[in-house]
């Protein structure tokens, strides 16, 4: 009847799915991971892989009220604790860390929303050394690792598809398509979901989303987890929240590219080509409150794609790729100094705006006012219609110029089947559906406001908490 058994089977092997088995095994479960990739990682290899401080207890958890205003003290409490101790557990694993704010422009901040209440509570950023400039790569390597130092079995190419319960209504096991056709394999203690959100699902990015986006994460992140645990009755939450960053899309690829930005000789222009925001201080994940604006008269997304331009020098300060570019790294190398996007034709150049506008669709007369406009205010070291600040504002005046078009594109999706702070999967009437614990990105504590490090914290934090819980269940009958 049973192809496979162990005591927790966990589907999803990222960040979230490593912790929980590493966990359950240290428990001294047996355990087997399903990975419906060809490799392990998910959005934790892809991400910029820091993990978050949390100095007090209670002011983290005062912090926390202010965005996670659906989310329970209990839970709260339980990811603040349990995160607190994410930093000393990659220590133990065998990671080396160090401080991860710095590198971008502007740098990282200290805290997201520094004024409200409980924020000093709330501590810097650590990441994994590694050999990566990839956050994310390191710090998976570290629970790769781990992994495999225990011997813990995991099933690659092999997609659950179906969870199997009891009479009693307990999930005892799941279907799975693997390599050699279906297998069915049993869970004696429990099954633990991490395996992620629905980026690539452009179904349920209309129906959750009201748009659909581009997405450079996991390419195996299709909302497996979410069906599997509706067919049981899971309440969902958190289904519109999204951490959304820009990138670049170019026909070559299917998927995006992250931006990354290292000096301020830069601006957003829509389509057009008017500024539309303060380019330098927003949260690297929340661009989609500003580039998925909706004009209900034209019935038009006048931002998507919107145009970043930029001068010779931000052009010389560094590659114009991000810290976490997405899964489009494993496929292709951004050259060092930009030469050979611009020769790809994907960055465009001129001598002149007028002379560049023609080549992104935009009128020549409504980029030059644009960038003679923002000139201005860098000389009068005062931005009116965005409030950039006085240190960020740097004029765009040394020849050539260039434009590439930039998308809204997702790190990763937030919603999923609801949990409470043991982890337990909650059906529609708040019960636990039994033996099922979920972790990570699938059904994110997050929704509307996501504080950057909060997923990879989240992902090592409930991924323990599961994999703790699900470890002390009794075998089913």
């Amino acid at each position: 009847m049973w192809n496979k058994e162990a005591d927790v089977v966990i589907v999803g092997y990222g960040g979230a799915g490593a912790a929980a088995a590493i966990t359950a095994h240290d428990a001294g479960a047996t355990v087997i991971v399903l990975e419906k990739s060809e490799r392990g990682g998910g959005n934790t290899r892809l991400a910029g892989g820091t993990i978050r401080e949390f100095l007090d207890v209670k002011k983290a958890v005062k912090y926390f009220d202010a965005i996670l205003k659906d989310v329970s003290e209990e839970m709260k409490r339980a990811f603040v604790e349990e995160g607190a101790r994410n930093a000393e557990w990659m220590k133990e694993l065998g990671g080396e860390l160090e401080r991860g704010e710095a590198g971008r422009f502007p740098p990282a901040p200290h805290v997201i929303w520094p004024h409200l209440d409980g924020a000093d509570g709330i501590g810097g950023r650590w990441k994994v050394k590694g050999n990566s400039t990839v956050g994310g790569v390191n710090l998976w390597a570290v629970l790769e690792q781990s992994v495999k130092k225990r011997a813990i079995e995991v099933l690659f190419k092999t997609g659950a598809k179906k969870l199997i319960t009891n009479e009693r209504k307990e999930v005892i096991g799941l279907l799975a398509d693997g390599p050699n056709g279906e297998i069915r394999v049993k869970a004696r203690r429990a099954v633990v979901l991490t395996c992620g959100g629905f980026e690539y699902n452009a179904g349920m990015q209309c129906h959750y989303l009201g748009i659909n986006y581009y997405a450079q994460g996991c390419l195996g992140n299709t909302g497996d987890g979410i069906r599997m645990a509706q067919e049981l009755g899971a309440d969902l939450w958190h289904m519109s929240g999204v951490s959304c960053g820009i990138g670049y899309k170019f026909p070559e690829f299917d998927m995006p590219m992250g931006i990354g930005i290292r000096t301020g000789e830069y601006i957003y222009v829509d389509q057009n080509g008017k500024r539309f925001m303060d380019e330098a201080d927003i949260d690297v994940h929340a661009m989609a409150f500003e580039f998925s604006h909706f004009d209900h008269k034209t019935l038009t997304y006048p931002r998507i794609p919107a145009y970043l331009i930029f001068d010779e020098t931000t052009l010389r300060a560094g590659r114009l790729i991000g810290w976490c570019p997405g899964a489009a790294m494993d496929y292709y190398e951004w050259s060092k100094d930009n030469s050979a996007e611009i020769e790809r034709g994907w960055i465009k150049t001129a001598q002149t705006f007028r002379d560049l506008a023609p080549q992104i669709g935009l009128k020549p007369e409504a980029l030059q006012k644009t960038v003679s406009t923002y000139n201005m205010y860098c000389v009068g070291g005062y931005d009116p219609e965005f409030g950039r600040r006085q240190e960020t504002l740097s004029p765009i005046n040394k020849p050539p110029f260039y434009a590439v078009a930039v998308w809204p594109c997702l790190l990763n999706t937030q919603g999923g089947p609801k949990r409470n702070a043991k982890a337990q999967v909650l059906d529609v009437n708040g019960e636990p559906i039994k033996r099922l614990y979920s972790a990570g990105e699938l059904g994110s504590i997050f929704n509307t406001l996501y504080p950057g490090a909060g997923n990879v914290s989240e992902c090592l934090s409930f991924g323990r908490i599961a994999g703790r819980n699900a470890a002390r269940e009794e075998p089913a009958a």
